[in-house]
């Protein structure tokens, strides 16, 4: 059905916004959740990616609030591509440990995250246009889409996407490290000053603690359905 969009015009398509901290699956169930709804999927988090590696690149130290906006007017984001200065990054290059520690740090910035709100708004309402997305990150719905047709919070407990996080990276042995490092990146996330993490007041929150990706995933799929459905 067509939906207005942030400029009053009408879109048709379906905007899916998925938030949540760090290992509490949002990569997965957006990828897979975007596969069956047949739409976009808006990975958020890789233009911060995008702006950490140009930080580290050209010694642009993650304090540097000015510095980094102006590289960040330099990342785009379209459909699963993100680019800068019209150059697709290649996605290991976005994965590397020491991009995703000053990735950690940037993204707490006011004047970054505002430039780079403006561009995943406009990947997203891009998508939409042309059928729709699920948007991931961690204020999508607060923020970025506060309009999203569907909002979905995803949480589990700390020692769990611990678990999840040394499975995937087969560093079971590290399980209590890791579970610190989710602890301080929660305290981070939550607290700071600009768009801190927390479910929109009209989001769904799901704990996927105990849930299978198929669950979680048929959830989204649920409330989707109903979006489409007009109800």
């Amino acid at each position: 059905m067509p939906i207005k969009n942030f400029q009053g015009d009408e879109a048709e398509g379906i905007l899916v916004a998925i938030d949540g901290p760090a290992g509490s699956g949002k990569s997965s169930v957006a990828r897979v959740s975007a596969e069956r709804l047949g739409v976009v999927d808006l990975n958020t988090g890789a233009t911060y990616r995008a702006v950490a590696l140009l930080s580290i690149k050209e010694g642009v130290p993650p304090t540097d609030g000015a510095a980094l906006a102006r590289i960040a007017r330099r990342v785009e984001l379209d459909g699963e591509r993100v680019s800068v200065d019209g150059d697709e990054v290649p996605e290991g290059a976005l994965r590397t440990p020491e991009v995703s520690a000053a990735a950690s740090k940037v993204s707490s910035n006011p004047e970054l995250r505002e430039v780079l709100v403006g561009v995943q708004r406009r990947a997203a309402w891009k998508a939409r246009a042309e059928g729709g997305a699920v948007v991931e990150g961690r204020d999508i719905g607060t923020v970025v889409l506060p309009d999203a047709d569907v909002k979905v919070f995803l949480s589990a407990s700390a020692e769990e996407r611990a678990r999840r996080r040394a499975s995937q990276s087969g560093r079971e042995d590290e399980i209590e490290r890791i579970t610190a490092a989710i602890r301080q990146r929660d305290k981070q996330d939550t607290e700071r000053a600009a768009s801190p993490l927390k479910p929109a007041p009209d989001a769904v929150v799901v704990d996927t603690t105990s849930m299978s990706l198929d669950e979680v995933v048929s959830s989204v799929l649920a409330l989707a359905g109903r979006v489409r459905e007009g109800a």
